[in-house]
């Protein structure tokens, strides 16, 4: 059985929520992305080190909502206009990290830099060789990685999509399952990740229904599994490669944990921290494209130490510089959203 559009006041909540963790999750990767460590800002990202990172909470939050948009409050409309706007976006995607990508590699190649910047695997002005890879999808920059995989799982959605709409979720599942141990096996990324992405993308589209049914349960029950999922989130600190099983569920839990936490929190986050971490949420593509220009500079103008207060400093630099990208007049018609 399909469940009906009807969205409710409780899952706006929800998805503010989400954009609140969205938004946690791009300070994260740009304090990753810039690694200097020692800094302050490790103690909530684990260095990117940890079993489950930023990285997979934001493709599950991406799948998510497009299970939840594109799926459940589409639904009623043409799946070839639905197919249309995700295979476009995708393509969109996909430029954007042939253009991110060139950039990248080309100044790292150009420019004499006083700190570290992320490994090129392809020697130094071979552009046909680095073309080539990037057009392949064989090599994309490390600091906009996670555009190719977005790129590839949105065209791939109206396959999922129109198996949702004919009740054959189930199908979906044992789809990306079987793909996810493909990926294992063989050692193709982007078949590992799709499952953090289309098992969400399936839970967006009962999510209303779900929601539901969680609402029904006692409260001693919701806070069990609110604190629960936040506890092993608190202990699980392990390191993460490749995706495997355990590196799947921990990084669901993760993410119910944090979630859990946020939506506890959100009164005072929406007080302190609302011009962040709303701003990165709402514009968390834009954001994630846009924060490689502070990193750049930061490698440029400032050598690697291991001095706690430089690092910190130049982190909550770039979170600012990037934020402050954000509000310039227009930004959006030129960098997607």
């Amino acid at each position: 059985m399909q469940p009906k559009v009807s969205p409710t006041k409780v899952v706006s909540s929800r998805i503010l929520v989400l954009d609140y963790l969205r938004g946690f999750f791009i300070i994260v990767i740009i304090s990753d992305h810039l690694w200097r460590w020692p800094n302050m800002f490790e103690f909530i990202s684990g260095r990117g080190e940890l079993w489950a990172s930023a990285a997979e909470g934001f493709v599950i939050i991406s799948g998510l909502l497009v299970g939840y948009i594109r799926g459940y409050k589409n639904q009623t409309k043409p799946l070839r206009s639905v197919s249309q706007k995700l295979i476009s976006r995708g393509i969109m995607l996909y430029v954007w990290m042939i253009i991110t990508t060139l950039v990248l590699v080309s100044a790292s190649w150009l420019l004499d830099f006083e700190g570290s910047i992320a490994y090129v695997p392809i020697t130094e002005n071979h552009w046909g060789e680095l073309i080539v890879s990037v057009l392949r999808l064989d090599y994309v920059h490390t600091l906009t990685h996670f555009l190719y995989l977005y790129a590839i799982f949105l065209v791939l959605a109206p396959g999922v999509i129109w198996l949702l709409r004919r009740g054959k979720a189930w199908i979906a599942i044992i789809i990306s399952i079987i793909a996810w141990g493909l990926g294992v096996y063989y050692s193709l990324e982007w078949m590992q990740w799709q499952i953090l992405f289309f098992l969400p993308a399936i839970v967006g589209f009962y999510f209303e229904s779900l929601l539901a049914y969680y609402r029904k349960l006692t409260m001693r029950t919701r806070y069990a599994i609110r604190f629960g999922t936040i506890g092993v989130a608190a202990v699980t600190l392990f390191g993460r490669d490749p995706i495997t099983l355990a590196t799947v569920i921990i990084s669901f839990i993760w993410f119910i944990g944090l979630l859990s936490l946020f939506q506890l929190l959100l009164p005072y986050l929406k007080r302190w921290l609302g011009w962040l971490l709303l701003t990165f949420g709402e514009r968390s593509l834009t954001a994630y494209i846009l924060h490689t220009i502070p990193l750049v500079f930061c490698s440029l103008l400032f050598i690697a130490t291991d001095n706690f207060w430089m690092n910190s400093a130049l982190a909550a630099a770039c979170i600012l510089f990037t934020w402050g990208l954000l509000k310039i007049p227009h930004i959006n018609k030129i960098i997607p959203r």
